[in-house]
C-alpha cells in the first residue's frame, strides 16, 4: 500500500519536511551527475559501514569518531528513483502532521537522531556481514511513522493499492496500515537472521529500530496543543475516513460487476481469447453474490444479447447500502484525530 494522503489537519507550513525532501532530491540529482567510479566512491565515503560504526562507538583507536557523521549523511543518499520516491512519499504524508504537532526544531531532531539510532541498530545486527555501505532515509522516516502512530491513533490514510489491472485508492485507519508495515518489517528481519529468507538489500532492522524509537518519542512527548498551535488535533472534514472507505469498496464492487455485465453482453467466454482470463476472473468473483438474485430475477435479452439483470440489481443495491453506511459513519463534522 502506498500512502497518498492522511486525515490530520496541518495548520502550519511544514518547512522542515519541505527542506528534507528538497535536500534528498538535490543530493540524488548530484549522484546521477557523477561518473560511475566517482559515484561509488561518494557512496562509500558517506554511507554507513556497520563495522566502522560499531568500532567507532566502542572506541577502537583505529577508527576516528568522525566516522559517526555517516549516520547522518547516509540519510540523504538514495540508491535509485524508486528508493527516493518511496521514501519521500512516506515522509511527505506522515511528516507534515508530526512536524505541525511537535514543532520544527523538535521534528528535525527527531528525524535526524531517530535515523542515526536506526543506523546504529542496523550496524550491530549486520556486523560480520559483507561491509556494504548502507544509505537511505528509511530509518529516519520510520521514526516519523512511529511517532505519528502514537500521536494520531485515530487518523486515517488514503492508500494506493494495485487490484487486478488497476490502481485503486482505499481509506484505511493509519494504525492498521502502520501496524502491518511494522509487522512486515519485523518478520522480514527475523527471517533474514534465521536464513529462512533473505531481506535483499533492504536494511529492515533500521526500519524496525527507527519505528520503535519513534514510538518511544511519541510516548514521552507532552499531550495537548503543540507549541505555536492552538486547539485540538482534528480530522479534515474532506480527508480520508470511514465514509470514503465505504465508497471505495462500493466502487470496486461496481467495477467488477460492471465488467461481468459488459463481458456477458459481448458474449466473452471464460478462458477464451484476449478477454477470456478477465471474464473468468469477473465471473468467478461475482457468481456467488449474483446467483441468489438470478434465482429470483431472469436474465433479459437486449438486441439478441444477454443483459445480466440480476447483476444490475445487485449493483444498485450495493450503492444504496453504501450510501446509507457512508452517511451513518461519516458524521459530517471534523473529529478528533487522537
Amino acid at each position: 500500500m502506498i500512502p497518498i494522503s492522511e486525515s490530520v489537519v496541518v495548520r502550519r507550513t511544514p518547512g522542515v519536511t519541505i527542506v528534507l525532501v528538497a535536500a534528498c532530491t538535490l543530493v540524488f540529482l548530484y549522484e546521477l551527475a557523477l561518473p560511475p567510479r566517482a559515484l561509488n566512491l561518494f557512496i562509500e565515503r558517506w554511507g554507513v559501514h556497520s563495522g566502522l560504526i560499531v568500532a567507532a562507538l566502542l572506541g577502537d583507536p583505529r577508527v576516528p569518531r568522525a566516522e559517526l557523521i555517516t549516520l547522518f549523511t547516509s540519510q540523504f543518499l538514495h540508491g535509485g528513483w524508486l528508493h527516493l520516491i518511496g521514501n519521500m512519499v512516506f515522509l511527505w504524508v506522515f511528516g507534515r502532521p508530526v512536524e505541525d504537532h511537535v514543532g520544527h526544531v523538535r521534528y528535525l531532531l527527531l528525524y535526524l537522531l531517530g535515523g542515526a539510532g536506526a543506523g546504529i541498530a542496523q550496524s550491530f545486527v549486520s556486523l560480520g556481514e559483507p561491509n556494504v555501505a548502507a544509505i537511505g532515509a528509511s530509518g529516519a522516516i520510520a521514526t516519523v511513522l512511529g511517532t505519528y502512530l502514537v500521536l494520531f491513533p485515530g487518523a486515517w490514510v488514503t492508500a494506493l493499492v494495485p487490484i487486478f489491472f488497476f490502481f485503486w485508492t482505499f481509506d484505511v485507519p493509519a494504525v492498521l496500515m502502520l501496524a502491518f508495515w511494522f509487522i512486515g518489517q519485523f518478520f522480514t528481519g527475523i527471517a533474514s537472521i534465521s536464513n529462512a529468507a533473505a531481506a535483499g538489500n533492504v536494511a529492515v532492522w533500521a526500519h524496525v529500530a527507527g519505528f520503535l524509537i519513534g514510538v518511544a518519542i511519541g510516548l514521552v512527548l507532552p499531550r495537548g496543543s503543540a507549541p505555536g498551535r492552538a486547539g485540538p488535533v482534528v480530522r479534515r472534514a474532506d480527508g480520508p475516513g470511514p465514509a470514503r472507505l465505504v465508497a471505495s469498496i462500493a466502487d470496486l464492487c461496481a467495477l467488477i460487476l460492471g465488467a461481468r455485465i459488459v463481458l456477458l453482453f459481448l458474449g466473452v467466454r471464460p478462458g477464451f481469447g484476449l478477454l477470456g482470463p478477465l471474464a473468468r476472473l469477473a465471473y468467478d468473483v461475482t457468481e456467488p453474490f449474483v446467483r441468489p438474485f438470478a434465482e429470483l430475477i431472469p436474465t433479459l435479452l437486449l438486441v439478441g444479447r444477454p443483459l445480466d439483470l440480476p447483476a444490475i440489481v445487485l449493483l444498485v443495491l450495493i450503492y444504496a447500502l453504501a450510501g446509507w453506511l457512508a452517511g451513518l459513519v461519516g458524521g459530517g463534522r471534523p473529529r478528533p484525530a487522537y
